[in-house]
């Protein structure tokens, strides 16, 4: 399974791409806007998206998610805005806090795979 993080922060951007790898899936890179996320939409290879609630072209998580559910491709919120989160549930699998601890990343991100497995 292919992870696409959108992350305005370079930083946290490279040591969740390390975590993704290091649970044995395939980071497919960051992405900090989610107009990024849509002028390279059709060249990206990915299944299942991380999203930051505010991203450089301002709190545009939440329309990412949304934009990508329509597509098929489910979403998990990073954010250290739980609240903001919580109340969009219906277009993401749940949510991670930030700082973010390793075992709710492995836990919550293993959603991507029951989602795709059905299971």
């Amino acid at each position: 399974m292919r992870i696409l993080y959108l992350e305005d922060n370079p930083l946290l951007a490279f040591h969740v791409e390390q975590m993704i790898e290091d649970l044995g899936y395939v980071s497919a890179g960051s992405l900090s806007s989610f107009a990024e996320l849509k002028e390279k939409f059709q060249s990206l290879q990915f299944d299942a998206v991380l999203v930051d609630i505010d991203l450089v072209d301002g709190p545009t998580g939440p329309d990412a998610a949304a934009w990508l559910q329509k597509r098929g491709i489910p979403a998990i919120f990073v954010t250290g805005q739980a609240q903001v989160a919580a109340r969009h549930h219906d277009i993401s699998l749940g949510f991670i806090e930030k700082p973010i601890s390793p075992s709710d990343f492995a836990e919550k991100v293993e959603l991507f795979r029951s989602r795709s497995t059905g299971s």
